[in-house]
């Protein structure tokens, strides 16, 4: 009797060595950075020699698996959900006026929200809670948070603002109704207030996912360097979630650009979210945590609301200030109170030698792109 053939999977098994995804990731972070600059050398042979060793390395997906793989160490939607639950954000953001402009920001599609209705939510009928008053008012005083997040690998965050619960609501002019129940020994009438029940969000979120090349449905395939910015000055995203993206753009002037975009999509007092390996600031020739703070407090704009730092991974909670400071000067023109522009952010200058600093992670800002403007 023949042997059984053993089915091929549809997709590649899950990768479980943190070792060989650590390995997955910094080869394909190296090579694409040459490939880069090979295309900006117009060097067609080298082009298509580093191309083929991406594809022999597996290519973007089986970087993807490696980037799924750290996710489950240290889950981004966790650290983003908790911190925005300490501020209330989770539950919505209170409605003002400026808000009836740009309602649907996000996009056409829903991108979160969860249900409002009175579909299937997985629960039994008898699996609900009371909907109260109290409420019902809160959520019609609020407006969803309205989160981007860049380079997203994983559909967490989505699945998040997708989660509903069930409540039951009374209705005024519901009739109570009376159900019999007979036993061996009594009768017991019980009276039921007829009522319906509907399904509402857990988290007053709406996401909007992307990545340069989607993982996943419904992860949009854009380029968040080519996002246009509707309104820089008031921005457009409450909260911006950037994990372990910033290494992986190529070039210093792109990093420069991605945090300046960041700041602008920004509305004001929105919250951004951002991660990066340690060894980019601790091994790097160019750049250290102090010249990196620096960048992003006195060149950019931001306030660091937290930062932690793992054996592996830096941590920061930036925000966009609601307001800037006015200062006068001398001839009594106002201007924004700002610290002194510092030429060597606009290069990458080598700040450290040795075999240790052997990272080459660097930043370069252009001052059109900042609160120096």
């Amino acid at each position: 009797m023949p042997k059984k053939k053993r089915p091929v999977p549809l997709a590649p098994p899950q990768m479980k060595s943190r070792k060989k995804a650590r390995k997955v990731t910094s080869i394909f972070h190296k090579l694409t950075q040459q490939l880069d600059q090979a295309r900006r050398n117009n060097d067609q042979e080298a082009v298509d020699k580093i191309e083929k060793e991406i594809e022999k390395s597996g290519g973007r997906q089986e970087y993807q698996r490696a980037s799924q793989l750290s996710t489950k160490y240290h889950s981004t939607s966790k650290w983003v959900l908790k911190k925005l639950g300490q501020i209330g954000w989770t539950n919505g953001i209170m409605l003002i006026d400026d808000d009836d402009d740009d309602k649907d920001h996000v996009g056409d599609n829903d991108g979160g929200g969860g249900r409002d209705d009175d579909g299937g939510s997985g629960r039994d009928d008898d699996d609900y809670e009371k909907e109260d008053d109290d409420e019902i008012d809160s959520r019609k005083q609020k407006r969803p948070t309205f989160i981007l997040e860049i380079g997203a690998i994983n559909t967490e965050l989505m699945d998040a603002s997708k989660k509903t619960r069930r409540v039951q609501k009374k209705n005024k002019d519901d009739k109570p109704s009376q159900t019999t129940t007979t036993t061996t020994t009594t009768t017991t009438t019980t009276t039921i207030s007829a009522c319906n029940y509907r399904n509402i969000p857990i988290h007053n979120i709406k996401v909007k996912a992307i990545d340069l090349h989607s993982s996943h449905p419904d992860i949009e395939e854009v380029d968040f360097l080519q996002m246009a910015v509707k309104n820089e000055r008031k921005g457009t995203f409450d909260v911006i979630v950037c994990s372990m993206v910033l290494n992986c753009v190529t070039t210093a002037e792109d990093r420069g650009t991605m945090l300046s975009l960041i700041y602008k999509q920004l509305r004001l007092g929105g919250l951004c979210f951002l991660t990066i390996p340690r060894l980019c600031i601790n091994q790097s020739k160019y750049i250290n945590k102090k010249v990196f703070e620096e960048m992003l407090t006195n060149a950019l704009g931001f306030v660091i609301e937290e930062k932690k730092e793992t054996p592996k991974v830096a941590f920061w909670i930036l925000k966009r200030p609601s307001h800037q400071r006015i200062i006068q000067t001398k001839d009594s023109t106002p201007v924004l109170e700002v610290a002194q522009w510092n030429n060597e952010w606009e290069t990458a200058k080598i700040l450290h030698g040795g075999p240790k600093y052997r990272n080459n992670f660097a930043i370069v800002l252009e001052r059109g792109d900042t609160i120096h403007k």
